[in-house]
């Protein structure tokens, strides 16, 4: 047989195999299953929406669920009671004293950026002397009395400090929304409290009071 002949042969059985199939796309018959329905139905109705464009593949849904988080990370922060309490101290009572503590917080400081002072000093009182490590900034006044007030700034990154209370008088004050914790002595008045992601120690040795204190603790700023 030759070759044209062979080719014209299968051609035919070919045709055969194919004889039932109408010739026009609209003259099949066809049934589309209930689930497939289901599903056209549901991504019609999710293209006519206006966010379609923006999750209609799986990058663009985890991009708006990230943009989603940062938003709402975003306006936490805005409110200022929300973001004074991202780093606040914990408190352990004792017999004779309180144990006022950070942890190991990734939301606090770990480095001293910026040096705080005392905008305003009592009457007599001139800065001394001041020293600056990584973890601390401590900044010391004096008047001719020899009263003395020591300003403290600490990084919060496991921040310690102990208070006696077996020989002063522990008390709290909120300041401008700020809580402030005192320990009363004889000899010397100490304030602790956070500020702007740094832990205070304000202690004031000599002739002072809870008013001056806090208006000292009111004085703290950036310098």
């Amino acid at each position: 047989m030759k070759n044209n002949a062979l080719i014209t042969a299968l051609r035919e059985v070919v045709s055969c195999e194919f004889a039932d199939i109408p010739e026009h796309e609209n003259d099949i018959a066809y049934a589309f299953s209930d689930d497939f329905t289901r599903r056209m139905d549901k991504l019609t109705k999710a293209e006519k929406s206006r966010f379609w464009r923006m999750t209609n593949t799986i990058p663009k849904r985890v991009a708006v669920v990230v943009i989603t988080i940062m938003l709402i990370a975003l306006t936490a922060c805005s409110i200022p009671t929300v973001r004074a309490a991202v780093v606040e101290f914990f408190k352990e009572t004792y017999e004779n004293c309180i144990h006022l503590f950070t942890g190991e917080d990734e939301d606090g400081s770990k480095r001293i950026s910026a040096c705080y002072g005392l905008t305003e000093l009592p009457d007599g009182f001139t800065e001394i002397n001041r020293m600056e490590t990584d973890p601390m900034y401590i900044t010391h006044y004096q008047n001719s009395d020899g009263d003395e007030i020591i300003l403290t700034q600490s990084i919060t990154d496991q921040f310690s400090i102990h208070m006696d209370n077996e020989h002063g008088t522990i008390s709290e004050l909120d300041i401008s929304g700020i809580k402030v914790t005192f320990c009363e002595s004889d000899d010397c008045i100490v304030a602790v409290w956070i500020q702007d992601q740094y832990a205070f120690n304000l202690t004031v040795y000599g002739d002072c009071d809870l008013d001056l204190m806090i208006k000292l603790v009111g004085a703290v700023k950036r310098q």
